[in-house]
């Protein structure tokens, strides 16, 4: 069942990207800080490399699938959350077009935050459904050889062979997010109100 923890940790450092993108947007929208387009671009980078291209899908192809077989029941479910997956990449998509917009016309900050805060709500409401609903079944229900190969699946994303050729950018956008973000996500100044 390490598989469990290992998602559990991939839902927190997305949520931990897409807070420090709202975080970054409020700053910018308060004037506290002038738009960091590197930062915003490496943002987005990890949310179409990371949670769109590799963790959802595994989630349906190894965690999702074993579950099907073991909890026919657990089906509607389970398909609202895969649908959930493609929505969420729709979303993205127009999300991405709308920092698009923001790069090009600074006028536009305004629909770009609202489209991220659409955005993160949606994710955070999609991954509480996953950890309040589906892993407790999945623990329940799940065999040995089943969580042999989910685990191993999961284990797997360490691995930059599986598509993340970039871990140390990332490992430093970690950093970046964790200096700047005030508590309690990161070590930064405190926000002003």
């Amino acid at each position: 069942m390490k598989a469990i923890s290992i998602i559990q940790d991939e839902h927190r450092a997305i949520t931990a990207v897409v807070e420090g993108l709202r975080h970054l947007l409020e700053e910018i929208r308060a004037g506290r800080m002038a738009p960091d387009h590197a930062l915003l671009r490496t943002l987005f980078a990890y949310i179409e490399q990371f949670p769109e291209r590799l963790h959802h899908p595994k989630e349906d192809e190894f965690l999702f699938a074993r579950l099907r077989v073991r909890r026919p029941d657990a089906a509607p479910i389970l398909d609202a959350l895969q649908r959930e997956h493609e929505v969420g990449r729709e979303r993205f998509a127009e999300l991405k077009a709308a920092y698009e917009r923001y790069a090009a016309d600074p006028a536009t900050l305004e629909p770009f935050r609202e489209g991220v805060e659409r955005y993160s709500h949606f994710h955070w409401k999609h991954m509480r459904r996953e950890e309040d609903e589906v892993m407790p079944m999945a623990r329940a229900s799940l065999l040995a050889e089943d969580w042999t190969a989910i685990d191993a699946a999961f284990a797997s994303n360490n691995d930059p062979i599986v598509g993340i050729p970039a871990q140390k950018a990332f490992r430093e956008l970690f950093r970046r997010l964790v200096a700047i973000m005030p508590p309690p996500y990161g070590v930064g100044p405190e926000a002003s109100r």
